[in-house]
């Protein structure tokens, strides 16, 4: 078993000594620089025989200098490189070994070794799987290589049988038969590990990582007494051995042992007293007994001897948690998660951080890791409720929380989340009582208030929701979130004065409160107060030069109010610079270039990201992001690899290679893509609805009905299956068909996109009389449903009758009142039918959407019918340079300059516009007569 904290141990040969014995090294190395090539490798290979591999490094790299081709020095250089863990100059130096042609059953173990190491599963599998090596040994070593990559890609079977294959060989080999005990252990066959293991105790009794393997084996079986027993087994053979003590000592305090562990702690300290584990466990026993002060200062030393001793890291994080320094404590975590995004607790911390913060989108992009694992403790599927709830996706966060009542049955508050998911998705009568119960089971609690609060509210019942909320602030009357809630059922009422005066008692409170402050600031800009509105989140920020959070909603707060992107580059680098070496701000930064199309950039920052981090997955995926943009295609699909083999039980990496290939009209290497993501989540709604579409696309129609049905039966009461059907049948034009599906999906809780869809196939099966009673029976069910409204109000537009679509549009405004694109639309409708209002309808759609190029076409072209010709041709080229490939806006500058009067102007454009044109396509029709016009 490797020892994590290996990774922070200090040399007892340093200082200037060191520094002497070096330079006489290095001198003696250079006086026989006239040496060949050949008698410097020899000189090499005598060191290494004296175990000094420093020499030994200096003199083959000389050696190669000198001559390239030196397959021997190659080879050695890379067998020293692995043996110190540089796993990429290891894997350099290798395969320029075996290129060179050296001893196959010398190079090509290690060299998969090595691949393995870097995470290279499918690498190692396709290059060495099927090798077959002269030498048993050494088709043995190489077997145990290749066990790792299948297992290190969960192909846990076939591990098993290359580690199997690899001890008939060698019967003695120590890697592989950790790795089928191990591999047995993973396939739920604990007495098969444990025989596995047992096996390699006996020819190798004395290896303290066998014992320290049989350990964490018998401990997975409950046999915790016999697990103590090996570590202290380990212990006893190598006493000065830290890692083995700091094994001991920790499951001796995971299993509740406390006192004994305290003992054992003691020779821990004899044996390494300055040890990063030995001050490590110490801050873990302070930070147990409360002393979080004396926690944090040790931690400070550990991590300063060793950064990368990660169980550091994820403890000061939880200790900055409870100190309540936010910034510090998500830097610590976010360590962790880049060099481990399978730590639980640590991903766990961070997503509580950031729902109590209001971050609930980040929050979710947290939790999909922990879901890919398919969690099934309560905890985590409570969490996960939750942060769906937050994001307002009823359906997953009833589903979640239901299986997390499962899972624990008699936890109140497991009850009470599953209870606001029933009542967000309309089951109140049953709900509501289990609120109740919960809160007076744990009358000192609010998590069952704050359920009550925001299920209320998801109902619409905000009478309801503002008693809970009274109840909240009898409980916790100094809590600022208490106050920020208030805030949140007020705004629901269209009560704005009384939301104002709710989040300011919650920052009256406590003047940090970012939720609170980030609240107020968006109800100024809804009365156009853009220097009060950034001055709040400003004065956060700058109280705290380390409060990178606030300066990330202040760069976001700008990018609303249209600040120049100099300035809001600026506010990120801050953000990045108060937290040094943590992923949020750095993202932030990558978005920010790809939004203003500044691709080199992004790049460029992105590939810093990647090589600081390189397994976490949002730094991979932003830098496949960014090499898209960048129209590096290839290296995009290889990071997209990458992050398939980071995340090798989610679909999503693979999904997103396909929708490259797509992109880039490769469709049969989309549907490889495809198929390799369904072999891992044969379940994958996206990835199956992108396969029908790709065959339908070759005109394999039944083929992607079938797709559709497997999803109806996957999926039975889940829409998409029936959605998917629909969409397939109106591909075929068989509307009748298509309609059945659709009120099949909508039986299954669909919402207004679906509703919508319907009434499309029934007009285009000419059963208009049917379609206008639908439409007409949801809106009376779902009068608020602005997907719905939205259709029948474009519907009308299209038709030209624009006096109806002002009429829709002006319902939306009234139900959803600062709702841009609501604006937008209305705008237009209006003036369509000469209404002075339309030009205050899109200059306040601009107002809270001042980057939105659709918003900016149609404000532009209303100043120009109102006389306001330079403002609108300023917002009519703005939304060109916004979205330049949107082909609708720079055909709409062509018609204002030509309405202006200036056809040089409008030519130029059209000139730019007609080669991205399809030909016979209604825009290149419009382009076309509009050119001919001029």
């Amino acid at each position: 078993m490797n020892n994590t904290a290996e990774g922070g141990r200090i040399s007892a040969w340093g200082g200037r000594s060191r520094g002497l014995a070096l330079a006489l090294v290095s001198a003696a190395l250079l006086s026989a620089c006239s040496d060949s090539p050949e008698q410097m490798l020899a000189s090499a290979k005598g060191y290494l025989s004296n175990n000094d591999t420093n020499a030994a490094v200096i003199q083959l790299k000389n050696a190669l200098q000198e001559d390239g081709s030196l397959a021997e020095a190659r080879f050695l250089l890379g067998r020293i490189n692995l043996q110190q863990g540089d796993t990429a100059g290891a894997i350099k130096e290798l395969q320029h070994a075996f290129d060179l042609g050296y001893a196959r059953t010398e190079v090509v173990p290690l060299l998969a070794r090595a691949r393995v190491r870097a995470g290279e599963f499918d690498r190692v599998l396709a290059d060495f799987a099927d090798v077959k090596l002269d030498e048993d040994a050494a088709q043995g070593r190489l077997l145990g290589a290749v066990g790792d990559a299948h297992f290190g890609k969960a192909n846990v079977q076939e591990a098993i049988r290359s580690y199997q294959q690899a001890l008939t060989l060698r019967a003695a080999d120590v890697e592989a038969g950790i790795g089928l005990a191990r591999a047995r252990l993973f396939s739920n066959d604990p007495t098969g590990a444990e025989e596995a293991i047992k096996a390699v105790v006996a020819h190798s009794p004395d290896n303290g990582d066998v014992l320290a393997a049989l350990s964490d084996i018998l401990l997975a079986q409950g046999k915790q007494e016999e697990a103590l027993k090996a570590l202290e087994e380990a212990v006893r053979l190598s006493p000065n051995q830290v890692g083995y003590h700091y094994a001991l000592v920790s499951l001796l305090f995971r299993s509740g042992r406390y006192e004994e562990g305290v003992k054992h702690f003691e020779a821990m300290k004899k044996a390494a007293p300055s040890h990063p584990s030995t001050r490590y466990l110490q801050a873990f026993m302070d930070a147990r007994e409360g002393r979080l002060a004396e926690a944090r200062d040790l931690l400070t030393q550990v991590l300063r001897q060793a950064p990368n001793f990660l169980p550091a890291q994820l403890l000061a994080g939880s200790v900055l948690l409870q100190l309540n320094d936010q910034a510090q404590a998500r830097n610590h975590l976010n360590t962790v998660l880049s060099r481990a995004p399978g730590q639980q607790l640590a991903r766990t911390l961070l997503i509580t951080s950031h729902l109590s913060s209001g971050e609930a989108s980040r929050a979710l992009e947290l939790l999909q890791p922990l879901l890919e694992t398919q969690p099934a403790d309560a905890r985590t599927l409570g969490l996960a409720g939750q942060v769906f709830l937050a994001n307002g996706d009823l359906a997953k966060a009833e589903d979640y929380l239901e299986r997390a009542a499962k899972a624990a049955p008699e936890d109140p508050r497991a009850r009470l989340r599953l209870g606001a998911a029933r009542l967000a998705s309309g089951d109140a009568e049953g709900a509501l009582a289990d609120f109740e119960s919960a809160s007076t089971m744990d009358d000192s609690a609010i998590q069952a208030d704050l359920a009550l609060v925001a299920a209320y509210l998801r109902r619409g019942d905000t009478e309801k929701a503002l008693e809970a909320q009274a109840e909240l602030e009898r409980k916790q009357p100094q809590n600022p979130l208490v106050y920020n809630l208030r805030g949140g059922v007020m705004q629901a009422r269209q009560d704005i004065p009384a939301a104002r005066a709710a989040f300011e008692k919650a920052l009256s409170l406590n003047a940090d409160f970012l939720a609170a402050a980030v609240n107020l600031a968006r109800l100024d800009l809804g009365e156009r107060k853009t220097e009060e509105a950034l001055a709040r989140i400003r004065a956060i920020a700058d109280r705290n030069e380390k409060n990178a959070e606030a300066r990330l909603a202040l760069a976001d707060l700008q990018v609303a109010t249209g600040a120049a992107p100099a300035d809001v580059l600026a506010t990120l680098e801050r953000a990045e610079a108060a937290a040094p070496g943590t992923m949020a701000p750095a993202l932030a930064i990558i978005q920010h270039h790809l939004r203003n199309r500044e691709f080199p950039k992004a790049l460029a920052a992105a590939q810093k990201l990647s090589a600081a981090n390189p397994n976490d997955v949002r730094a991979v995926e932003a830098l496949a992001r960014a090499q898209l943009a960048a129209n590096e295609t290839q290296q995009g699909i290889a990071s997209l690899n990458r992050l398939a083999t980071l995340r090798p039980q989610s679909a999503v990496p693979l999904i997103m290679v396909a929708d490259v290939h797509r992109g880039a009209k490769d469709n049969a290497a989309a549907e490889q893509a495809l198929r390799r993501a369904l072999a891992v989540q044969p379940d994958s709604i996206d990835a199956q609805q992108r396969l029908a579409g790709l065959m339908l696309e070759r005109g394999a129609r039944e083929d992607a009905l079938k797709v559709a049905k497997a999803v109806q039966k996957q999926h039975a009461e889940n829409p998409a299956g029936y959605v998917l059907e629909a969409e397939i049948e109106s591909a075929g034009n068989r509307w009748a068909e298509a309609a059945s599906a659709y009120r099949q999906a909508l039986e299954r809780r669909s919402g207004g996109d679906v509703a919508a869809r319907l009434h499309s196939a029934l007009m285009r099966a000419e059963r208009k009389g049917e379609a206008d009673k639908f439409a007409a029976d949801w809106l009376q069910r779902q009068p608020e449903d602005l997907v719905m409204r939205g259709y029948l109000a474009e519907r009308a537009l299209s038709e030209t009758r624009y006096a109806d679509a002002v009429d829709g549009f002006e319902v939306m405004r009234k139900i959803s009142p600062d709702n841009p694109m609501v604006l937008n639309n209305l705008a237009w409708a209006a003036n369509q039918v000469k209404d002075p209002k339309a030009l205050e309808y899109a200059e306040r759609a601009l107002s809270l959407a001042p980057d939105n190029a659709a918003i900016l076409d149609t404000l532009g072209v209303i100043q120009i019918d109102h006389g306001q010709a330079d403002k609108g041709l300023a917002n009519l080229q703005r939304a060109v340079s916004l979205a330049p490939d949107l082909a609708q806006l720079r055909l709409s500058l062509a018609r204002s300059y030509a309405k202006l009067g200036r056809k040089d102007d409008a030519r130029k454009e059209l000139d730019m516009l007609m080669p991205k044109l399809q030909e016979n396509t209604a825009l290149h029709k419009e382009a076309i007569e509009l050119l001919n016009s001029l």
